[in-house]
């Protein structure tokens, strides 16, 4: 059995990998809840609140290690920041999530 990984390396990797340059008004909170590494991106326009998480959630089996994981979660944020237009949130009140 492997040991369960470190989430808080996990943060601190995507601290160091996130580079993007992203426009004032635009927020970028990466946390750890519960087992899960959670990355919210939110900008309020004049018409709607958009945004969309990227969420690791990691097994025991991750082949991966924490800090490979923290710089992948910050390559698929950035490349979803480069496409340039937010989604707006769900009817349901739910944003997009991207599953890593």
């Amino acid at each position: 059995m492997t040991a369960r990984m470190n989430l808080q390396d996990t943060l601190t990797a995507f601290q160091a990998a996130f580079t993007y340059d992203h426009p004032e008004g635009l927020t970028i909170t990466p946390h750890v809840d519960d087992g899960t590494f959670r990355v919210e991106v939110r900008h309020q326009d004049v018409n709607a609140l958009r945004g969309f998480d990227v969420i690791a959630e990691p097994l025991e089996s991750e082949k991966r290690d924490a800090v490979q994981l923290g710089e992948d979660v910050a390559r698929v944020v950035e490349q979803e920041l480069m496409y340039g237009q937010l989604p707006v949130v769900g009817e349901d009140g739910a944003f997009r999530r991207i599953v890593v």
